[in-house]
C-alpha cells in the first residue's frame, strides 16, 4: 500500500476530494489483492468477478472512511482491511450462491476447505456430522448449494489432454461416449456421469470395510444387494443378516466414522 498520513485520513473522512483519491490510491494494491484471491476457489480464478470485487472494494472503501473512528494510519490500514474483506465475501457469497441462502452457502464453502476444493466431496462432507457439526446440510440442500456453487462452467472444466495435446472436458467425454456432438447432450448426461462416479466411490469405501459395518451402512440406503432398511427395521436387518440386534445400532455408529475417516483419506 502507498504511504499515507494521518492529516491526509482526516481530510478524507471531511470528504476532500484529493485526500479521497489519496486513500483510494493508496489501498489499491490490498483491494485488487483481495478481489483475485476471494474470485479464486477449486483450482479456477474467476476474473470477471475479480475485476467486480475489485470495484466493489473501491467502494467499500469510500463508504468505510465515515465509519472509521480510529486515528493511525496503521489502525486506518486494519480498519480498511476488515471491511474490504467483509464487503468481499458477501459479495461472493451473492454472486454464487444463486438461490441459496447465505448461511447455506457459507456451510458449503467450509466443506468445500475441508475437501481441499473438491466439489463433490464438499458435498458429502456438508452432510456429516463428523465434518460439520451443528451446521450440517441435508443431501438435498447440499446438492443444491453445490449446483449454485459450479454453475455451468464446471461443465467445461479440462479433465485432461487427447493424444494431440488438446484440452478434454467432460462434455467432450460424454459426447464421444453417447456418440453425439457436444451441444446434444442434455444436463441429465452430466448428472449421470457424477452420479457414477460417486457411485462407485462409494463401493469402493464400502469394500474397505468390515462386513457387518459394510451391510449395515448399505442398509441405510438400500445398496445392492442389500435391501432398503432404514433405521426403522433393525429386528428384520439383525434377522436377515446375523447381526446381533443389540449391536445394530452401535455397529452403525461405528460404521459412519468408519466410512467417513476413509472417504477423506482417499480424497
Amino acid at each position: 500500500m502507498i504511504d499515507l498520513t494521518e492529516d491526509q485520513i482526516a481530510a478524507a473522512k471531511a470528504n476532500d476530494l484529493d485526500a479521497v483519491t489519496a486513500v483510494v490510491n493508496a489501498t489499491e494494491e490490498r483491494v485488487n489483492q483481495l478481489a483475485w484471491k476471494y474470485a479464486t476457489g477449486a483450482g479456477r480464478t474467476d476474473h470477471t468477478l475479480t475485476e467486480d470485487l475489485a470495484q466493489i472494494g473501491r467502494i467499500a472503501v469510500w463508504e468505510g472512511l465515515s465509519r472509521f473512528n480510529g486515528r493511525t494510519v496503521a489502525e486506518f490500514f486494519t480498519f480498511i482491511d476488515r471491511t474490504l474483506k467483509g464487503a468481499m465475501s458477501d459479495a461472493r457469497k451473492e454472486e454464487t450462491r444463486h438461490g441459496v441462502s447465505r448461511s447455506v452457502a457459507a456451510a458449503f464453502e467450509r466443506a468445500l476447505s475441508l475437501a481441499g476444493g473438491d466439489v463433490y466431496e464438499a458435498e458429502w462432507l456438508a452432510t456429516t456430522k463428523e465434518a460439520m457439526g451443528d451446521r450440517r446440510l441435508s443431501a438435498e440442500t447440499a446438492y443444491a448449494a453445490r449446483l449454485s456453487y459450479q454453475g455451468l462452467e464446471y461443465l467445461d472444466a479440462p479433465l485432461g489432454e487427447s493424444e494431440t495435446g488438446e484440452s478434454v472436458t467432460l462434455a467432450d467425454t460424454l459426447a464421444a461416449d453417447a456418440g453425439v456432438p457436444v451441444e446434444l447432450l442434455e444436463p441429465s448426461d452430466y448428472e449421470k456421469a457424477r452420479r457414477k462416479e460417486t457411485g462407485l466411490k462409494v463401493r469402493r469405501t464400502l469394500k474397505r470395510m468390515g462386513e457387518q459395518q459394510r451391510v449395515v451402512l448399505m442398509a441405510l440406503t438400500g445398496i445392492i444387494p442389500v435391501d432398503f432398511y432404514g433405521t426403522e427395521r433393525d429386528d428384520e436387518l439383525s434377522r436377515d443378516h446375523g447381526i446381533p440386534l443389540h449391536q445394530v445400532r452401535i455397529v452403525r455408529s461405528k460404521a459412519k466414522d468408519r466410512f467417513a475417516e476413509l472417504w477423506i483419506a482417499a480424497a
